[in-house]
């Protein structure tokens, strides 16, 4: 019953009256005809022309309305409906009480084409009729009132139950339809309001960016929007439309999507998922797809509805942010660099594998945990607090140097890069900070700074020397001399002996700033250190006192090393004196050699030191030690710990400036309390050399021969000369190179030995003995300077074609080595 109710519910109120009023007229018009004929002979037999005009008029009209269709409806219902009331009336009238049939079925026809309202009219219209007629007493009237004899009430009696009984039929009938109609419009309103709100819907999901679809129950697809169909590359929705996934994607993805549905048809709420394929332009994509059960009324699954967006965009983003984020931690992993990571709190949330190398602590051990708890001694905790004030306060130029604690107790240095991080919202989220370690660097500076320091010395002591040499050149010689000539005079040798004593003590500090400046000559040897040390150590332990106890270990089968003996004298000397110092109630000092090889890694530490074989010279003491912080300024000229007139402060800086000289390293090992070590490092020479024999010339003689002296001091000059001439030398004097140059020339005749300064203005040392050596071949060449210069002697080694006297010297000294200059020439 309720599936044609349906049915009748779809159709248009309009329409079903329209459709019955065509199917009444045609019925009609049919009847009509068939009937005429007869009616027309029956009229024509009782002698009724009256029956037969109004059938011929009915006909008339009936035919007329059938082919008037472009009236309305309403128009030709009406004329209609009047047409078979004009039928009924006339029928009553000719034929009698059975024709009132026919002003029932005016009423009804009227009530179902026209409606209620319609048929309540023809309600009135029909008693107004019957009374009409029975008031007028047509003959007929007689027999639809029976008879008059009847009287007026059975004529009242039975109009109204006429009337009555047309009045329910019409009314029920009226009612029937006018809910039918109200039904018909509100399905009517109610379907038109949906297909509105479908078109709607339609267009919305046709105008989405992502694609809709619809399944039923077996995967088959029912519906699509645009964006579906571009999603496939297809272009028709039939081509979608009744095909499953199998047909439309490929068989591994058709696969995937099919289970997916099948699971969601089983009954869960909800599928999302993200998936890859290829689209068939052959471009690779990403889909995020949401799928939803669709249900029937008794709650079974209908099907399905899906919607897909495209997410490549997103996925490639996500990828590149991925493969970033990888080659991001592969960095952080691999790189040379510290990488710190902090909270707000500044606790530290990351930690790469450098940082766990240089300050020793896993990953695992400082998470969580602040920098103070971790790592930052309390020297440098004042330092990183105000760098971490700052970072917090928003600066970016929180960066500097402080000292670290490793995970072993070592204090290293480290160089901080700070960067702070914020949200989007400006509030601080944490610290990304950058750390390397600078500590070698720190020590090559301080080294720098050092070598630098003792270079500037160097050069104003070795200036100062080189003048006060020829002072002293000067005091010395004509001191001695006066004791030469003074015999037993004691008066003279009462005023000259001090004099000549104070010269001597005035040339050795000389000599021990030119040794601190690394500008004294050195004339090193091929020896044994063992010996040295042997010799020494005699006049050591006179040096340190008793109550010091001296003792040796010296290693057998000691490499030789080259090294100038009375500097590595020295050396020793200024050792033992400051280890006696350290001692003042006593202790031990033990002097001990070793064959060692210094490692590359040792190098790289030390870079003063070179890799290889080297004799190690260690000087160690009971005494007091050193703290670092004077450990640090130890070999700086003029810095001591003593007491005012107890120490100049050049002594271990001399030390230092000997053993670099002679391409050797030193380090000291020290810690309050517990004494100190000295420990030199001297290149050992690789091939067996006889240690070589002292060559110094023994004062002799004088002679006759000739001698060039260039001297731009004129007092030294004139000592020189004067010491020559008194020993029976020919002396040509010079002020400088040029002069020298035009008394060669004067003189034409041999020149037996030139005596000349080093450092002179207009023409050097060396290019006048060039010159001096291209016209006298065979002569000598003697150099005198109270420094050298690297033009001149190479590494403190003299040249294999002169040779050399320190000044200051006395004319003792110089005569000795003028006749062994000489001597050595007259042999070849």
């Amino acid at each position: 019953m309720k599936r044609p109710m349906l049915a009748l519910l779809r159709i248009d109120p309009r329409q079903w009256q329209l459709d019955l009023f065509r199917l009444i007229l045609w019925v009609s018009v049919i009847a009509g005809l068939l009937v005429y004929l007869p009616s027309m002979y029956a009229a024509y037999q009782k002698g009724t022309p009256g029956i037969a005009a109004v059938n011929t008029a009915a006909i008339v009209a009936l035919a007329g309305l059938y082919l008037l269709n472009s009236w309305s409806y309403r128009w030709r219902a009406g004329i209609f409906c009047l047409v078979f009331y004009f039928l009924a009336t006339g029928l009553l009238v000719y034929v009698g009480p059975v024709s009132q049939i026919y002003l029932v079925g005016f009423s009804l026809l009227t009530t179902l084409l026209l409606g209620l309202r319609a048929g309540i009219l023809t309600l009135i219209l029909n008693a107004i009729t019957l009374l009409t007629l029975g008031l007028l007493g047509h003959a007929s009237a007689e027999m639809v009132l029976l008879s008059r004899e009847a009287g007026a009430a059975a004529w009242v009696t039975i109009t109204l139950n006429f009337v009555l009984i047309n009045s329910l039929l019409v009314l029920a009938i009226g009612s029937v339809i006018s809910v039918l109609n109200d039904a018909l419009q509100r399905e009517v309103a109610a379907r038109t309001s949906l297909e509105a709100e479908r078109s709607q819907l339609r267009t919305l999901v046709d105008a989405l960016p992502d694609a809709v679809f619809t399944k039923d129950a077996v995967g088959h697809y029912n519906t699509c929007n645009p964006m579906a169909l571009s999603q496939l590359g297809l272009s028709h929705k039939e081509e979608v439309i009744g095909k499953t996934v199998f047909e439309l994607f490929p068989p591994e993805f058709a696969r995937v999507q099919h289970e997916e549905d099948r699971q969601l048809m089983s009954g869960e709420l909800q599928r999302s998922s993200q998936e890859r394929w290829t689209e068939t332009n052959g471009r690779k994509a990403w889909f995020f797809t949401i799928k939803v059960p669709l249900h029937n009324a008794d709650g079974t699954v209908s099907g399905l509805i899906g919607i897909s967006r495209e997410i490549t965009s997103r996925k490639l983003a996500e990828l590149e942010r991925s493969r970033l984020l990888a080659r991001l931690q592969l960095q952080i992993e691999r790189m040379p660099l510290a990488y710190l990571l902090s909270d707000s709190n500044f606790c530290y949330s990351r930690w790469n594998p450098a940082a766990e190398r240089m300050f020793g602590f896993s990953e695992a051990e400082v998470l969580h945990r602040h920098p103070f708890d971790v790592m930052v001694p309390p020297q440098s905790q004042a330092w990183m607090g105000g760098i971490l004030e700052q970072v917090r306060a928003g600066s970016m130029e929180a960066h500097g140097e402080c000292e670290i604690r490793t995970r072993e107790g070592d204090i290293i240095i480290c160089e901080w890069h700070n960067t702070p991080l914020y949200e989007e919202s400006g509030e601080f989220i944490g610290l990304l900070s950058l750390a390397q370690d600078i500590t070698g660097r720190k020590n090559l500076e301080g080294q720098l700074q050092q070598s630098q320091k003792m270079e500037a010395m160097g050069r104003l002591a070795g200036g100062v020397a080189h003048d006060f040499n020829n002072l002293l050149t000067v005091i010395n010689g004509y001191s001695e001399a006066l004791l030469q000539q003074a015999g037993q005079q004691a008066a003279v040798l009462e005023l000259a002996g001090p004099i000549h004593e104070a010269g001597e003590r005035a040339a050795a500090l000389t000599r021990q700033l030119l040794s601190f400046s690394r500008q004294t000559i050195m004339q090193p040897r091929v020896l044994d250190l063992n010996t040295i040390v042997t010799d020494t150590g005699k006049m050591l332990q006179r040096l340190i006192g008793e109550d010091i106890q001296f003792t040796t270990v010296l290693a057998p089968d000691l490499h030789r090393v080259r090294v100038d003996p009375g500097q590595l004298d020295q050396v020793l000397i200024n050792l033992a004196v400051n280890a006696r110092d350290a001692m003042p109630s006593g202790g031990w000092l033990t002097l001990e050699t070793a064959n060692v090889t210094l490692s590359e890694d040792y190098a790289a530490r030390h870079p003063d030191c070179k890799p290889g074989p080297h004799v190690m010279l260690a000087m160690s003491d009971t005494g007091a030690g050193m703290a670092d912080e004077i450990m640090e300024h130890i070999f700086e000229p003029f810095f001591t710990t003593k007491g005012i007139g107890k120490g100049s402060g050049l002594g271990l800086a001399i030390v230092f400036g000997i053993v670099q000289q002679s391409n050797g390293c030193i380090h000291v090992y020290s810690e309050s309390g517990h004494g100190t070590t000295f420990k030199i490092y001297l290149p050992a020479i690789s091939d067996a050399v006889l240690p070589e024999v002292s060559s110094d010339p023994a004062p002799g003689p004088g002679g006759g021969e000739t001698i060039l002296l260039v001297e731009d001091e004129e007092e030294v000059r004139v000592l020189a000369a004067r010491s020559l001439r008194d020993r029976g030398y020919q002396v040509l004097a010079a002020v400088d190179g040029h002069d020298a140059v035009a008394a060669m020339e004067a003189h034409g005749n041999d020149i037996d030995l030139l005596l000349t300064d080093v450092v002179m203005p207009n023409l050097g040392g060396r290019e006048l003995m060039e010159l001096f050596r291209q016209r006298f071949p065979r002569a000598g060449v003697i150099f005198m300077s109270g420094y050298t210069d690297d033009a001149v002697f190479r590494h403190g080694l003299l040249s294999a074609d002169a040779d050399f006297i320190q000044k200051p010297y006395t004319p003792s000294s110089l005569a000795a080595k003028v006749r062994a200059v000489l001597d050595a020439r007259a042999v070849r």
